[in-house]
């Protein structure tokens, strides 16, 4: 199957060699900065373009991966779904709820299939994680504490130092670990959300939510882009009969990349294993679209995620808790 990769920046250059790892063929690069789109095709034997929606268009397209800002998802996925084409993209699968109910129509009507990249769902720390809660290794679960945190995507002049475009580290980043939290321990209750909520770009952010889920448990999530360098993530759960913990600083290997220095360029956090995650999640699609298995993570997750995330915004901005 050929793709199309719309985005050639950091998560489009990660995912292009995760298209041609997992047997598909990487066809055309598109992005608005010629030369981002020429380096990367270059690279993977593709033809480079600067429009992606002419693109699409492209009859010897099969898939349609797109990897560009938050605010372009909702039209490209619209164009790609009126093409016929498959669909994967990066989270979060909108910037709002309402977005992501617009793209979910076109999709259904298409009949095609839309998968949206919550990586963290595939990461071995976590599927652990996971599976040792629901297994009642620590007994009864009641509190969990999650934290990811970095530096501000792509230094100070960055789109995602804009609150409109990008929700902040709330939307952009913090969305993964709600959505694991959901996907491990279910439906959440209510959530309540303290942010650096500003109405001008600023160039650092920090946003804490506390959450009860229906299940009765609590969770405290903490997103960070005001790190002076580096990525790190950090994941708590308490039982009543142990405390399972897991720190990236303490993994028994780890690797960052010179490039990944304090110079305010995109951090992808790294795993040391030998099928990356992200290779995981693409693979993943892939089955869904040759056998009809579904995948890990369903469109109405991604849809979910975008919700929590949202209502943890609504509440930094009202000041009160947001009950679901």
């Amino acid at each position: 199957m050929n793709v199309l990769l719309i985005g050639c920046g950091g998560m489009g250059r990660m995912h292009a060699e995760m298209i041609s790892r997992s047997g598909l063929t990487l066809a055309v690069c598109a992005d608005e900065a010629r030369p981002a789109a020429v380096a990367l095709a270059q690279k993977y034997g593709a033809k480079a373009v600067t429009d992606g929606l002419k693109a699409i268009e492209n009859k010897n397209i099969d898939i349609v991966a797109i990897a560009t800002p938050t605010p372009e998802h909702l039209p490209l996925i619209k164009a790609a779904a009126r093409a016929g084409k498959h669909i994967f993209c990066e989270k979060p699968f909108c910037r709002t709820v309402k977005e992501c109910e617009a793209a979910l129509a076109a999709v259904d009507k298409a009949g095609v299939k839309l998968f949206v990249g919550h990586v963290v769902r595939y990461f071995h720390e976590f599927e652990t994680l996971r599976e040792q809660a629901k297994s009642g290794r620590i007994g009864e679960v009641g509190f969990v504490k999650l934290y990811r945190g970095g530096l501000l995507p792509n230094g100070p002049k960055s789109w995602f130092a804009d609150y409109k475009k990008s929700g902040g580290v709330t939307m952009d980043c913090m969305i993964h670990d709600l959505d694991w939290l959901r996907y491990t321990f279910g439906e959440p209750k209510r959530i309540f959300c303290q942010a650096l909520m500003k109405s001008k770009p600023v160039f650092m952010d920090y946003s804490q939510v506390t959450m009860r889920m229906k299940n009765g448990i609590i969770a405290t999530v903490i997103g960070s882009w005001a790190h002076p360098a580096g990525f790190r993530v950090k994941a708590e759960l308490c039982g009543s009969e142990g405390l399972i913990a897991y720190d990236s600083a303490e993994a028994p290997l780890t690797s960052m990349l010179r490039s990944e220095s304090a110079t305010g360029s995109m951090i992808v956090p790294s795993s040391p294993v030998s099928e990356s995650p992200y290779l995981r999640e693409w693979l993943d699609f892939v089955q869904w679209i040759d056998t009809g298995k579904c995948p890990r993570v369903s469109p109405a997750d991604a849809l979910k995620a975008v919700a929590m995330a949202e209502a943890a915004l609504t509440s930094a901005r009202t000041g009160q808790p947001v009950a679901f």
